[in-house]
């Protein structure tokens, strides 16, 4: 397969870890709370699963609905771009990502990014690998796309460019729903009334612009036929065990949170049948319980949409990984970090196949889904 040389090399890597990890050094860490219970099955009907996320949630959302392209009936991208949009090089192996390309090309210099025919291509190459689905899995799926006119993280272009390679692989203009620089919203989930000012790009990364983006993926997703929002969610959270999803339980090496949370809509108890829908939600770099606590799977207004649809909603959840947090001690754990508690998608945790179904983060979110909808 092919290769693609990163720029920035090595070095680069190391240098932009070791900022990452300065930034990082105030982070709250943790594990899991001790009720944390086994995830079950739940009445989640297989053939109407989807997923979304924001930033490196929208990056690891594109990464699961290609790879898992034949289970997946949709996605969410919030400011995020193309698949495997962080890769420096291809072998018969896998793939290495890049860290300079990913906060270059991937984020902040869209001019570097490769062409969407080019992205599609590897894709293709990949699929004909049998290390993801095949890509007509994609033709019959619905896309929501979103790029906030104020983003000073993500630059509108990378989004766009994602778009185009959705395209590419064969999922028709008008599946697809892209809100491009059409609120002036920062980097951020953008809500109706929670957050900071619709164009802020920090912390919690919840901006209120009086836009429903929840109500904008769930309706490009599964149609117009959506139930009306509650004011007030009647279900319940289930705090639930990730580690059994990850190699050896080891969540910490993996980039993984021990506990993950699932809301359950009234009628959704658990138990088997296909009486709901399953939606996975995946936060953003520093959006985690473990920075944010529960702040962003009760504020980005999903749950509202949940109840009268009966729609299960999924949020695992990525932690920080740092140098102590590697098994034994090798000398490219610091180009292996994760400090801002990102989602894998450019290749840290010592993981050349981040991208694919056996990626550890993949993996264990597709394992999630499996178990919830008895599969």
């Amino acid at each position: 397969m092919e290769g693609d040389a990163d720029s920035g090399g090595g070095v680069n890597r190391l240098i932009l870890a070791a900022g990452f990890l300065a930034a990082a050094l105030c982070a709250p860490f943790g594990g899991a709370m001790a009720d944390a219970e086994k995830l079950g099955r739940y009445p989640a009907d297989p053939a109407t699963v989807s997923i979304s996320g924001i930033s490196s949630g929208a990056f690891m959302a594109n990464q699961v609905q290609i790879a898992h392209s034949a289970g997946i009936v949709g996605a969410g991208v919030v400011a995020g771009g193309p698949y495997g949009c962080a890769v420096a090089a291809v072998d018969s192996k896998g793939v290495q990502g890049g860290i300079a390309t990913a906060t270059g090309a991937c984020m902040s210099a869209p001019s570097q990014l490769l062409s969407a025919d080019d992205y599609a291509k590897r894709i293709k190459k990949f699929a004909d690998a049998g290390w993801i689905d095949p890509v007509a899995g994609l033709t019959g799926q619905k896309l929501y796309a979103f790029t906030g006119k104020s983003d000073k993280v993500v630059n509108p272009a990378v989004v766009e460019r994602g778009v185009a390679v959705y395209k590419a692989l064969g999922v028709p203009a008008s599946a697809i729903a892209f809100s491009d620089k059409t609120v002036n919203a920062g980097h951020s989930w953008v809500t109706l009334d929670k957050g900071n000012a619709c164009d802020a790009n920090a912390t919690p990364y919840l901006d209120k612009c009086g836009y429903d983006q929840a109500q904008a993926v769930l309706k490009t997703i599964y149609g117009d036929t959506l139930q009306p929002r509650v004011a007030k969610p009647a279900g319940k959270f289930v705090e639930f065990d990730q580690t059994e999803f990850l190699p050896g339980g080891q969540a910490k090496p993996n980039g993984m949170w021990d506990t993950g949370m699932l809301y359950v809509p009234p009628g959704c108890e658990a138990g088997p049948g296909t009486a709901c829908t399953l939606h996975v939600v995946l936060h953003g770099c520093l959006q985690s319980v473990q920075v944010l606590k529960d702040t962003f799977y009760k504020n980005i207004g999903m749950n509202e949409w949940a109840d009268n649809n009966r729609i299960l909603l999924l949020y695992p959840q990525a932690r920080t990984v740092l140098v102590q947090d590697f098994p034994k001690p090798g000398v490219n754990d610091l180009s292996n970090i994760n400090p801002q508690g990102c989602w894998n998608w450019f290749g840290y945790g010592y993981d050349n196949r981040f991208l694919f179904k056996d990626g550890k983060q993949v993996a264990a979110i597709w394992g999630m889904i499996q178990r919830v909808t008895g599969q």
